[in-house]
Order: structure tokens, then C-alpha cells, then sequence
């Protein structure tokens, strides 16, 4: 009876102890929160941010957003040939709205093309794969998501000079708070650009005294160029080429060796069904295979669209969705 006694006191006691234990932890989290907020909030008005502004942004975001930390920690790895990833997001639906969206704004896409001397396709497309259009931008307070990555400490740097760029873009008024929305990791806008993209590529196109890429067409249409353009866009120059190579320069795929249109000719490689090969013969490109195929020489506006997201598949498809779009080699 004592025995039992005891063990019911010690169940007892463990049961408060570990309560307290979980109390402790929580609070700890909480402290560090809050601590954290603190040392954020005098770094934005050392940087300029009004005081008043930092708070009512932060006013009902009192802890990381659970949802956005298991989006970061369990993304997705399912591997997918990239003909499939091209076909999948390049589907005959958004290369037929992309067809629409050019013909409805290209007086437009016209006068930004020719003054940041990029193809209006390629901006067209790219919209189309951000965003389908601006039809799917994000639902994600952007603050709250670039604070609670900022505050967890695997890509902490990174995502505090995101959040930073993020607060700057408020305080300047380009859009409210309650309107700044994205998708999980922070990006928004019909060109789904990082806050720091924002800061370094965004254009006040209509002179409104907004770099507005979430509502204003000119200004996301002139972002997206000024992008292509600041990271090195070649105009009236090629993205890439599909061809067919002989089984003796396989060796020579993905392995970043440049040679000019002229070697790769010599080398026997040739066009996919006799398409014609740029006129400058010097043009420098590179041998790739995604997986699945095709094999593709690259060139240097190849490479841009790859700074703007670092994948193979994508910067293909890009390309691929613009010469759909507009019904022509590129």
C-alpha cells in the first residue's frame, strides 16, 4: 500500500515537473521571440524605418508561422524528366493565354522591349511561369513569412536582409501592408521577385511614384525586363538550340565547355529538322542534356534566365513557353 502510495506521489510529482519543463521551454521560445523582435526593430530604424510603422506591421505577428517553417524544412524532392516539368508548366492552356496576354498588352511590351532590348516573348513568359499571368501571386502575409525564416537559424542572414528590404519597401508607400502578400518563402508580385530583386530590378514605369509590381502592368512588365537587362540580356541574339549531336561528343554534355557555333558545326553537330543556325558563327554555347532530353546548346541569354532561378529545367521552359508563345524560333 505504501509502495503504491509512492509510486501515485512520484507519478504526480513527475507530471508537475514535466508541465513546468514544457512551460519553461515555451517561455524560453517566447523570450527568444521577443528578444529577437527587439534587436530587428532598432536594426529598421537604424536603416530608416519609421517607428510606428515597424510596430504595426509586427502588432499581431507574435511568434514564427508554423505553416511557412514546415514548408521550409519538407519541400518537396519528387524528381521529374524535364520534358515532363516542361509539359506540365508550359501546358497548350497557359502557351494559348500567353498568345491573349501578348496580343492585349503588345503596344506596350513593344515600347518596354525595345527600350531595355529584350524580346517582349521572354517577359511574357516569365510572367506566365511566376505566376500564371498574375492569376495565382500568393496568399502569405510577406512579412510575416520572411520574419519567421529570418528568426529560425538555418537561413537566418539571408532572410533578414529579405525581411529588411521587405519593411523598406512599406515605409516607402509603394504598398500596404495589408495588400503585401506572396507565396510562402516571400516572394510576390506578378514576377514573384524576393524583396531584394525588388530593391535591385524594380521600375516605377508609369511614373506614379510606385515600383508596383502587383498592380501596375507597366511597372511589372519593365521590372521583368530591366531584369533580363541588368544581368546581361544580348539582344536579337539566341537563348538555345536543339540539336542532334553524334554518340562520340556525349562525353561533352553538362560539362560547361564553350565553343563557338563554328567548332560545334565542324564537331558534326547539327540542328533539330534543318532549322537554321544564327548567322554569327562565333557565338559561343555550351552542350546540355537535361535529364530526359533534348540536347541543347546554350547561350548567353540562357544564362541570364538561369540568375534568375538557378535550374536547367526552368530556364529552358522559359524559353521553350516564349517560342510557343510567339510562334517562333528565339
Amino acid at each position: 500500500m505504501r509502495f503504491k502510495k509512492f509510486l501515485l506521489t512520484t507519478c504526480f510529482m513527475s507530471g508537475i515537473l514535466f508541465s513546468l519543463s514544457l512551460q519553461n521551454v515555451f517561455a524560453a521560445q517566447q523570450e527568444s521571440w521577443s528578444e529577437w523582435l527587439r534587436t530587428l526593430r532598432q536594426e529598421a530604424i537604424d536603416q530608416g524605418i519609421r517607428p510606428e510603422l515597424f510596430d504595426e506591421v509586427f502588432q499581431n505577428i507574435k511568434a514564427p508561422n508554423r505553416t511557412v517553417l514546415s514548408y521550409d524544412k519538407h519541400q518537396p524532392e519528387k524528381r521529374l524528366t524535364f520534358l515532363k516539368y516542361r509539359n506540365t508548366r508550359a501546358d497548350q492552356y497557359r502557351i494559348a493565354i500567353g498568345r491573349k496576354k501578348l496580343q492585349q498588352y503588345r503596344p506596350l511590351l513593344n515600347e518596354i522591349g525595345q527600350k531595355y532590348g529584350v524580346n517582349p516573348c521572354f517577359i511574357v513568359s516569365l510572367w506566365g511561369l511566376e505566376t500564371s499571368y498574375g492569376t495565382f501571386m500568393g496568399k502569405f502575409p510577406v512579412v510575416q513569412s520572411l520574419a519567421t525564416l529570418a528568426h529560425d537559424p538555418r537561413r537566418a542572414t539571408f532572410f533578414r536582409k529579405q525581411l529588411l528590404y521587405a519593411l523598406q519597401i512599406l515605409n516607402e508607400g509603394h504598398i500596404k501592408n495589408a495588400d503585401f502578400k506572396g507565396e510562402w518563402a516571400g516572394a510576390s508580385g506578378h514576377p514573384q521577385f524576393l524583396p531584394s530583386s525588388w530593391h535591385n530590378y524594380a521600375v516605377d514605369y508609369d511614373q506614379d511614384g510606385k515600383k508596383d509590381i502587383w498592380s501596375s502592368y507597366p511597372d511589372v512588365f519593365a521590372s521583368i525586363a530591366n531584369y533580363l537587362s541588368k544581368n546581361g540580356w544580348q539582344k536579337d541574339q539566341p537563348w538555345a538550340i536543339i540539336v542532334n549531336v553524334p554518340e562520340s561528343l556525349t562525353h561533352l554534355e553538362n560539362q560547361k565547355i564553350s565553343k563557338t557555333l563554328a567548332e560545334w558545326e565542324a564537331l558534326h553537330v547539327t540542328t533539330l529538322k534543318g532549322q537554321s543556325w544564327p548567322e554569327d558563327k562565333n557565338l559561343l554555347a555550351q552542350l546540355i542534356r537535361p535529364d530526359g532530353g533534348p540536347n541543347m546548346l546554350i547561350f548567353d541569354n540562357f544564362n541570364v534566365i538561369m540568375k534568375w532561378n538557378r535550374s536547367n529545367y526552368y530556364a529552358g521552359t522559359v524559353g521553350y513557353l516564349a517560342e510557343e508563345i510567339c510562334r517562333s524560333p528565339l
